[in-house]
């Protein structure tokens, strides 16, 4: 009888195993980083992708309360960012977040395209699609890329 259960148990395992491995020969997913580094700031963007549509992408930048103008202190950037935020807040598939130290502030980002409803990306929309209408890897890196981003290993 135990040795049925062990048996048993060896099936099960087996088993799942092969629907994992049969799931993952599906996707062709992939993850690519990539970062920005002037200064005292840094913006690092990281895309997940599904056979080349992105799927996923979420970014932290750093930045320097010296690097933007009329900003002096903690309080000056709170006063200045935090209502600029506002609007972010409250759309399934995104996640905002600001925080903020004595010299700088980190602003986080991570959107699910999966759920998200672009149309309610303020000023997003425009830019984030070509003309296929999809969120393509290949643009997003060429993008980045021109701007000055190294790739991440």
């Amino acid at each position: 009888m135990a040795q049925y259960k062990n048996l048993k148990m060896a099936g099960f395992i087996l088993m799942l195993m092969s629907f994992t491995a049969l799931a993952a020969c599906g996707s062709n997913q992939e993850t690519v980083t990539y970062k920005l580094e002037e200064d005292n700031n840094s913006i690092e963007t990281s895309f997940v992708a599904d056979d080349g549509d992105i799927i996923e992408q979420s970014s932290q930048s750093i930045t320097s309360y010296e690097s933007i103008k009329g900003i002096e202190t903690k309080e000056d950037a709170e006063a200045l960012l935090i209502p600029s935020a506002e609007p972010l807040q409250g759309i399934e598939g995104l996640e905002y977040n600001l925080d903020f130290e004595e010299d700088h502030f980190i602003e986080t980002i991570t959107i699910d395209f999966s759920i998200v409803e672009l149309s309610e990306l303020p000023g997003l929309n425009e830019i984030l699609t070509n003309e296929e209408e999809n969120l393509n890897l290949e643009d997003a890196i060429e993008s980045l890329e021109e701007q000055g981003f190294k790739k991440v290993n």
